[in-house]
């Protein structure tokens, strides 16, 4: 994968390909280290968020993922069934449902916390501390331009 192993790269003046290409890659890497704690894609936030504010309610959790509560639902559905969520009755009222994580949840979340390090000193590599500031400095540049043509959010 990369643009080393395409017969035809892009120009060098053309950033979109180069992080469509990164982010793939990152995104491939990635769900592979998810899946060995038997999470996929998108189910570490769910857990991070979880860990940070216990016993908050999936409407909640769905305004934090910026998702559907419908969405959210399934989400928590299957992490119930794997053991990454425990659903409690709130002691004041019955009617609302609290989510927690469980064990299993707090240590994929350093697993996935040292894969994201790991990740991160990889993509550091043959890079000074300049340079990966200014690349950050590049790169928010670039999202806050399409951020200015568009309401979408990463």
């Amino acid at each position: 994968m990369g643009f080393r192993k395409h017969n035809n790269p892009p120009p060098k003046n053309m950033i979109g390909p180069r992080i469509m290409c990164l982010s793939k890659l990152i995104r491939q890497i990635s769900n592979d280290a998810w899946s060995k704690q038997g999470l996929f894609s998108g189910q570490q936030d769910l857990i991070f968020i979880l860990l940070k504010d216990e016993g908050i309610t999936l409407n909640q959790l769905a305004d934090k993922l910026e998702v559907s509560t419908a969405t959210a639902s399934v989400s928590v559905k299957r992490m119930e069934k794997s053991g990454f969520i425990i659903k409690k009755t709130d002691k004041s009222d019955a009617r609302i449902v609290r989510l927690y994580p469980t064990e299993k949840a707090k240590a994929s979340s350093e697993e996935v916390r040292r894969h994201m390090d790991s990740m991160e000193e990889i993509l550091h590599k043959n890079l000074t501390e300049e340079q990966v500031l200014n690349l950050t400095d590049t790169l928010d540049t670039a999202i806050g331009n399409l951020f200015e043509r568009s309401e979408k959010k990463c």
